[in-house]
């Protein structure tokens, strides 16, 4: 599997070194690929080739984290991609063969069709639940970012009372709550674009909106 494939790749990786033609496609690949080409298509389509997700969805294929570089190896980012991303201050985008060919090169002899497919699924489950909540909870988020002025301390108050059990109502350990948003660690307010990403990045499949509006609301209601 790609955990014990490419356990040197990703040590190389780690360390600097520069990998190129590792990896090998298999006739299992192949055969793998063209049965769940509909749902490959389907998952760049809601990641829109975000590497992020792609790296989450590798993760789990082999069974621990595999780093961004590692993944960007796999994924045959070019130079061309990379400058893209560089002057948009951004991280690479995927193209759709370029998924198809990582996901190929991952396969093992002894995979199925039915793994992949049910990995691939349970990430189109989760990116179809985000649209629906973020599209439905949109204004009342806004509305919330807003009464609060981005204060992170109040949205860090808010995620508290969001978390399961047995996390619900305990503080975040320090520094956590900037980690979420992808702000430096010196900043008192998140903009409501860090707000809505950090929002997005972290709901569950299992999220709806009637479990979660009602905490906003009472949030609003605080300030």
């Amino acid at each position: 599997k790609l955990q014990k494939k490419n356990t040197s790749i990703i040590t190389s990786l780690n360390s600097g070194d520069v990998i190129s033609g590792i990896l090998n496609m298999s006739a299992n690949g192949e055969k793998i690929v063209a049965e769940i080409k509909p749902l490959i298509a389907k998952f760049h389509a809601l990641s829109k080739g975000n590497i992020e997700c792609i790296g989450m969805l590798f993760s789990q294929i082999a069974n621990e984290l595999v780093e961004p570089p590692t993944i960007m190896a796999l994924l045959k980012i070019d130079e061309a991609q990379m400058k893209e991303a560089q002057e948009k201050k951004q991280i690479p985008i995927a193209r759709l063969e370029q998924l198809e060919s990582a996901i190929r090169d991952s396969v093992d002899d002894s995979d199925t069709a039915e793994k992949y497919s049910k990995l691939l699924q349970e990430h189109i489950d989760r990116f179809e639940v985000v649209e629906k909540v973020m599209s439905g909870l949109n204004d009342t988020m806004v509305a919330f970012h807003g009464k609060v002025a981005g204060d992170i301390k109040k949205v860090e108050a808010l995620f508290v009372d969001m978390a399961p059990e047995p996390q619900k109502g305990k503080p975040m350990p320090p520094g956590m709550i900037h980690a979420l948003l992808r702000v430096a660690k010196t900043d008192d307010v998140c903009s409501v674009e860090d707000f809505l990403e950090c929002f997005r990045r972290n709901l569950d499949a299992s999220d709806t909106v009637e479990k979660l509006k009602p905490t906003f609301e009472e949030h609003i209601a605080k300030y």
